[in-house]
């Protein structure tokens, strides 16, 4: 199965240019697609993915080696390289289509927005090393051409599905409260970013700790009182009636649903560590307030998924092969850094 990757945007990071191609703004731009007439260049085409490409390398290289790029990523021979550009192509596309819907929705940048975009395209310039800069095809005037595109298909977006009220019902959004504890048994940080793991007696006091806070805490009928008293940090949260989208510990969110209010769960062991949970109310007003904001969010980007389907769909795109097969993606990140 292809392995779906999100696709970086200007507002991401700058990836040089590698292959045959680079872009010089002097000459004259080739056409390298077309969507619904409107004219995307060599020089547009050749930055994305350039941008993509490296990051992809600094996420892949390690684990694929130098022949990353010839890699087949599905059962039909589709090479992480065509992978890319595939990805690349479609995120272009996406973005002039919507630009090309902004008036429809009476979109447009103001000036204070304008102003905005210029800052970020002269910080942009100023963040990278020339040698990048040049391999990319990027000046600053560039850059706030690209800027203001995402800028006003992010716009774009945003109105097309404003008004949209998704059918969410209470159930979906009720939200109960808990409040929780972990007491890990993996390691600590050092200052350099590396796990030092405990040791097992390190983990077999911390499974101690546990029995212990639970005994404690349901003793004084507050996990939060009893874990702060011993120099935890209790996590104050919510819990609704499935796990999909909660982000949290499933375990422990699926031990806090066969409390009732009030009661203190067992330990709760976990790759993490042990987890104890309290449910301490039947209604938290924040958390289904805010669970109803990104259920509606989501609803929304899921409708405007189907609406950039809908415009693709009837998108007349035309590619020139040829122009658009002079990027050619090769591993440059150790070459030029």
């Amino acid at each position: 199965m292809r392995r779906k990757r999100a696709v970086l945007f200007l507002t991401c990071v700058l990836l040089c240019g590698c292959g045959s191609t680079k872009a010089d703004p002097a000459e004259e731009d080739p056409v390298a697609f077309t969507v619904n007439g409107e004219e995307i260049g060599l020089r547009e085409w050749n930055f994305y993915v350039r941008m993509n490409q490296m990051q992809w390398e600094k996420e892949m290289l390690d684990a694929y080696g130098d022949g990353m790029w010839s890699h087949e990523v599905d059962e039909d021979g589709t090479t992480l390289a065509e992978d890319l550009k595939e990805q690349v192509l479609d995120t272009v596309c996406r973005i002039h289509l919507a630009d090309q819907h902004a008036e429809e929705y009476g979109v447009a940048l103001d000036e204070a927005k304008q102003q905005e975009i210029k800052e970020r395209a002269a910080s942009f310039m100023d963040d990278y090393h020339e040698k990048l800069l040049q391999y990319a095809g990027a000046d600053e005037t560039f850059v706030y051409e690209l800027l203001s595109e995402r800028e006003l298909s992010l716009l774009t977006a945003e109105a097309s599905v404003a008004d949209y009220e998704p059918e969410i019902s209470e159930d979906e959004t009720h939200r109960e409260g808990i409040c929780y504890v972990l007491i890990s048994t993996t390691g600590l940080w050092d200052e350099e970013g590396n796990l030092e793991p405990y040791t097992e007696e390190e983990v077999e006091r911390r499974a101690r700790v546990a029995e212990e806070l639970c005994k404690a805490a349901r003793e004084s009928q507050s996990l939060k009182a009893a874990a702060e008293e011993i120099g935890l940090t209790p996590i104050e949260s919510s819990v609704g009636i499935s796990n999909e989208g909660d982000g949290q510990e499933p375990q422990m969110l699926d031990a806090a649903r066969l409390l009732e209010v009030g009661e203190i769960s067992d330990p709760v062991r976990t790759e993490e560590g042990w987890f104890l949970v309290q449910h301490t109310s039947d209604y938290d007003e924040e958390g289904t307030k805010y669970w109803r904001e990104y259920l509606t969010d989501q609803a929304r980007e899921e409708e405007y998924e189907r609406l950039c389907e809908a415009w693709r769909a009837e998108a007349d795109i035309r590619l020139n092969q040829e122009v658009m097969d002079q990027v050619d993606v090769e591993i440059v990140l150790k070459e030029l850094l």
